[in-house]
């Protein structure tokens, strides 16, 4: 017997919008490159081998994790460790560094070759070492991670090293978890996140056509391996779930139907809500839709709208107004329509914020209190759905930057403004504060005061 048609409305897209088509594909009429993955990419040999070389690169920057936090102890009086965020911060500042052109930045992904502008030596002297301590200290965090990046590059090299790499799926429920040779560590996500991750994985590698079911088969186990890389990237070596957070599912819904927003300028295939994204680690994210990192040559939009919530430092938040006042200035000239949605900390005292106040574009800019609106989780993958959000650490700002022409078009009044807000508000989570939020999610000996604020 039939069951009878629902008569329910169709649920909301919640993890992500599939709906959403970005732009022209013509890099010489949109000013962004559509990267393509080439298909020896895509053998179980090379996958393997990716997947090998990734659960290398996170033993290299686990110790380097390691070393910087005996080197805080040893530099910092009473430090029990890495202040919060501390390794994050500093591989930020090597990553923009990097994608304007300096080489030596990054040794390796996520494992810094420098220190650009003496920022970790800056912030280590802020969590209280002095002057000559820092510098030894960051010295020696530099060398440590270059010489840890050395040998994950060793490996690189090697043509053989990985072959014998197999994955391991195993269903866990509402999870599905996924590991290397039974080695340590498993990552694991949801099989919400995973269906997602499997469409976008479709769509930019195989033209659309679907994956097939057996878990055995060749190109799902090519998949596979994509996924262990990605997950093991974002979940363990990273870490800094709430650095990672994202605008929440109903404010972006009100931006795409009223503004037009169509791709995001600092996102991954965990947290993006479209299928066209830029992201931090091309190298993994391309199977899943990355245009590349923002930053890059490639991606210099002619037109359109796009959302912008870069990570939370400082000087990756003003390289990236400045890069949007840039494209706007352009823009502007050619009488084209292109609009930022930029959200961000309301860091007052910050370079970055001055430069927003003060960007002739700006069409407003409205401060949402902190404990009043929420984000989706950094971690979120890994989450209950009715946990994927989480209250802001921070006031915010969302500032709209537009041309003439988007203006005019798709105007910034009072009543979309509110309507954002509203959105917002309505991802707060269950916690409501942050210090809620950490007893529940962070182990008592990693509770610290965040080392974004300045």
């Amino acid at each position: 017997m039939k069951r009878p048609a629902s008569t329910r409305a169709a649920p909301r897209l919640r993890v992500w919008d599939p709906s959403v088509r970005f732009g022209d594909a013509d890099a010489s009429t949109s000013g962004v490159d559509v990267p393509s993955v080439l298909g020896d990419e895509l053998t179980v040999a090379a996958a393997q081998r990716r997947a090998a070389l990734e659960l290398e690169l996170h033993s290299r920057v686990k110790r380097a994790r390691s070393d910087l936090s005996a080197i805080t102890k040893g530099t910092i009086e009473g430090a029990k460790g890495s202040p919060l965020l501390l390794f994050e911060r500093w591989c930020a500042r090597c990553a923009l560094a990097s994608a304007f052109g300096d080489e030596d930045a990054l040794a390796a992904p996520l494992l810094p070759g420098s220190d650009p502008e003496d920022g970790l030596m800056k912030d280590l002297r802020r969590h209280g070492a002095d002057p000559d301590a820092a510098a030894r200290g960051a010295n020696e965090a530099v060398r440590r991670s270059a010489a840890a990046a050395a040998r994950w590059r060793a490996a690189s090299e090697d043509p053989s090293f990985g072959l014998d790499a197999r994955v391991v799926i195993r269903d866990t429920g509402p999870f599905v978890s996924f590991q290397l040779n039974q080695k340590k560590p498993y990552v694991k996500v949801t099989k919400t996140h995973l269906g997602k991750l499997r469409a976008l994985y479709c769509r930019t590698c195989r033209r659309g056509k679907p994956l097939s079911e057996d878990v055995n088969s060749s190109e799902y186990i090519v998949f596979a391996y994509c996924v262990f890389a990605l997950l093991l990237r974002y979940g363990e070596s990273l870490g800094g779930a709430g650095y990672q957070a994202a605008l929440g599912e109903d404010a972006f819904d009100v931006l795409k139907e009223r503004l037009g927003v169509s791709c995001e300028c600092f996102a991954s295939p965990l947290n993006a809500r479209y299928a066209r994204f830029c992201s931090a680690f091309f190298d993994v994210d391309k199977y899943f839709g990355s245009l590349g990192n923002f930053f890059g040559h490639g991606f210099k939009p002619r037109a359109g709208s796009f959302e912008m919530n870069p990570p939370f430092v400082p000087e990756t938040m003003l390289a990236a107004v400045e890069k949007a006042s840039a494209l706007l200035d352009e823009a502007q000239k050619r009488g084209a329509a292109l609009s930022f949605v930029v959200v961000v900390p309301a860091w007052k005292e910050c370079k970055f914020w001055h430069f927003l106040q003060s960007c002739l574009h700006l069409q407003h800019c409205d401060i949402v209190d902190a404990e009043s609106h929420g984000f989706c989780d950094g971690a979120q993958h890994v989450r209950p759905m009715h946990e994927r959000h989480r209250v802001s650490s921070f006031d915010t700002g969302v500032c709209y930057l537009q041309t003439a022409a988007a203006a005019a078009h798709r105007p910034c009044d009072r009543a979309l403004r509110d309507v954002v807000t509203s959105a917002m508000k309505r991802a707060l989570g269950t916690c409501k504060n942050v210090e809620e939020l950490e007893r529940r999610y962070r182990p008592p000996t990693k509770r610290a005061k965040s080392s974004l604020s300045m």
